[in-house]
């Protein structure tokens, strides 16, 4: 008998786990308390209320979307949320990959799991569920993936999203498997979106194919038998030379689980990662130093290889741009002390004194480097600012604030939700879907929490 497919492995496990520790799913939770307060908050940005006015003739359903009168289809709803989830690039991340996971996963979940009635204990597990696959699929394909131009927030979310909705209902290994190779057929996503709407789209997207390849595996549609690593699959036309495969996956999956080995990354500012270590260290000279924006001689920030591709707009042209131009977010960091949402309006990016200013910061590229996907040993962002009276400083930084070795606090949290929720619920509604968010593994299905969302 030939030996268990790659697509199977993965189809198994998530049929047959056991579910998730107290300390996991305590993680899930506040995934999703941070994806629900990005998805209230980016309900206005222009591409969210596109996104919304094209599934109005689509049909109406049993899922809640924030910003919209009617319910939605389940495959609908989690296309619109998971769109406006991203889209102000303020939602958590898991490094492998790199992957915004919730701002899929969460938005997927909620739509099946309001459709099904399930439990919140069921959608937690779920969410994990999806991050281990979201993980495991990365840790074979390599970071090649990331660096040839995909954008893994759209390919291995969607596999992630349909492995998860597959727990979520509770499709036995046969179907969860079709589900996540259905879902390899779905998954797409590049690069070159970056600083357009298509590309918090990609969320949208794949938390939509995760509904879907999930209910048609259900339905009984079937996939190939290992659509991951047959020699024309997703491993061999999505990697490169250097993707080293899935060797010991059945003992290493799920042992120990990647949301606790790993964990998520939580956002300090609305904007791209690629510029948080950059402003981490800007700030940090500010506070210290006192640095004034009209001091400042030049700037200089070198980041990895892949962080100065993303960071493709150093005179961007609209709101979106901005969140990925090192020099518009630090030229506002050292003249405000802050970067927040206020400062990613058509009217901000505008503004003549910032603009001035850009010209003085230069963005250097590392050369690629195997670690670069490696927290812990890639290297670390340097920052030198050199002032006009001829003092130089100088600072480096290892982790941006909000990743797991600098986490967010309870209260930091708090506040973020609050902020960006009070944008669109009332205090009454936003206090209680508090309530229902730190209960939400105790909840018996999720429509008192969706309730306070509509």
């Amino acid at each position: 008998m030939s030996a268990e497919s790659v697509t199977s492995i993965m189809g198994r496990w998530i049929a047959d786990w056991s579910g998730g520790t107290g300390v996991a799913r305590e993680k899930a939770r506040m995934a999703f308390c941070d994806a629900i307060a990005c998805m209230l908050a980016g309900q206005d940005d222009a591409g969210a209320r596109a996104v919304r006015s094209a599934i109005a003739s689509w049909g109406e359903g049993a899922c809640t979307v924030p910003g919209r009168a009617t319910k939605a289809p389940a495959p609908c709803a989690a296309l619109a949320n998971g769109m406006a989830a991203h889209a102000l690039d303020y939602d958590d991340g898991i490094h492998l990959g790199p992957v915004h996971a919730s701002a899929v996963l969460v938005p997927a979940l909620l739509a099946l799991g309001e459709e099904r009635k399930a439990s919140g204990r069921a959608i937690l597990d779920a969410h994990i569920a999806g991050i281990e696959i979201i993980a495991r699929t990365s840790l074979g394909v390599g970071p090649g993936h990331y660096r040839r131009g995909w954008h893994p927030t759209s390919t291995f979310g969607t596999i992630g999203a349909a492995a998860a909705c597959a727990r979520l209902l509770g499709l036995d290994a046969k179907r969860a498997t079709n589900a996540i190779g259905i879902a390899v057929s779905m998954a797409s996503g590049v690069k070159a979106q970056f600083g357009s709407m298509s590309k918090p789209f990609h969320a949208g997207m794949a938390a939509q194919n995760g509904v879907q390849a999930a209910v048609l595996a259900e339905a009984g549609m079937t996939a190939g038998r290992d659509p991951l690593n047959a020699p024309m699959g997703f491993r061999a036309i999505y990697g490169d030379e250097t993707s080293p495969g899935w060797s010991g996956l059945s003992d290493s999956i799920g042992a120990p689980l990647a949301i606790d080995a790993f964990g998520l990354g939580y956002k300090f500012y609305p904007c791209c990662r690629a510029t948080h270590r950059g402003l981490d260290g800007l700030l940090a000279l500010k506070n210290e130093h006192g640095v004034e924006l009209d001091a400042v001689a030049s700037v200089t920030i070198e980041e990895s290889f892949s962080a100065k591709q993303n960071l493709m707009y150093p005179d961007p042209a609209d709101e979106m741009q901005a969140r990925f131009s090192m020099q518009y977010c630090g030229m506002v960091a050292l003249d405000a002390g802050r970067v927040t949402l206020a400062d990613f309006t058509p009217e901000a990016i505008r503004r003549p004194r910032i603009r001035r200013a850009m010209p003085s910061l230069d963005l250097i590229g590392a050369p690629p480097s195997a670690d670069d996907e490696n927290l812990t040993r890639r290297a670390p962002a340097r920052i030198r600012v050199a002032l006009k009276d001829g003092r130089v400083l100088e600072r480096s930084e290892q982790h941006a604030l909000g990743t797991p070795h600098k986490p967010m606090t309870a209260e930091q949290a708090l506040e973020k939700f609050r902020d960006c929720a009070d944008k669109s619920l009332s205090r009454v509604a936003r206090e209680n879907a508090e309530r229902a968010l730190r209960s939400f593994g105790d909840l018996p299905n999720v429509d008192d929490l969706m309730r306070c969302l509509a």
